[in-house]
């Protein structure tokens, strides 16, 4: 990397000789500390697998804290850095930082974010193992008229019958249908309002929910 012979080299240049330690001198020299620590090569390592660490979650944080940032995207970094510590080669530092990821994901509102990935087209129930409790079928259903029901104070009419043609990819939500968005799923859900009315409300209040607004920013993993 550039940096590192940036401060190799100044280290080199501006290391206190032993005959300039003992004379007078207006030279300025780094102190001897610092030097021996940017000519240490153990401590350049230790840096480069901190960078390799790094690197990945600024790139998650920087798309998480965009503007348009939507909730199944939180999953998609959860899954990802459980998968890098899951196969990283410190297996205690790996099993730690899983443990303080599953700390993390007992305090965010998880039901909107499973529902945000399940009412994705893209995904729906592919990565869901329906054997868990909380990510069986019934379960979001549950989840579904909670979720109706507070945002627009009233019974559904046939919401479950909506989720229910969603589930089997009755048309229009089949594949070839929604490839036909480009991923855009603002717009899909829009499409399939005039037909399923119930289910696309629901599924436009969580796409229109950015992840800023109910505060889950995984900043302090």
């Amino acid at each position: 990397m550039e940096i590192i012979a940036i401060l190799l080299n100044l280290a080199i240049r501006y290391e206190r000789s032993e005959e300039s330690s003992t004379s007078n001198t207006n030279k300025l020299y780094l102190n001897t500390n610092i030097c021996k620590i940017f000519l240490n090569n153990n401590w350049w390592n230790i840096i480069e697998i901190l960078q390799d660490i790094l690197l990945p979650y600024c790139g998650i944080l920087n798309k998480l804290q965009s503007d348009n940032a939507c909730l199944f995207e939180v999953l998609h970094a959860l899954g990802y850095f459980i998968q890098y510590w899951n196969q990283f080669s410190d297996t205690e530092l790996g099993e730690k930082m899983i443990e303080r990821l599953e700390k993390r994901w007992n305090q965010w509102k998880q039901p909107l974010l499973l529902l945000s990935f399940m009412l994705h087209s893209k995904y729906q129930f592919t990565y869901f193992n329906n054997r868990i409790n909380n990510l069986s079928y019934i379960t979001f259903e549950r989840y579904l008229i909670y979720y109706y029901k507070v945002w627009f104070q009233k019974r559904p009419r046939r919401l479950l019958l909506d989720f229910e043609d969603y589930h089997h990819k009755v048309v229009p939500f089949d594949d070839e249908t929604f490839n036909q968005f480009g991923d855009d799923i603002l717009k899909f859900w829009r499409y399939v309002e005039g037909d399923y009315k119930e289910l696309a409300k629901v599924a436009l209040k969580i796409f229109g929910i950015c992840v800023y607004t109910i505060d889950i920013l995984i900043i302090h993993i």
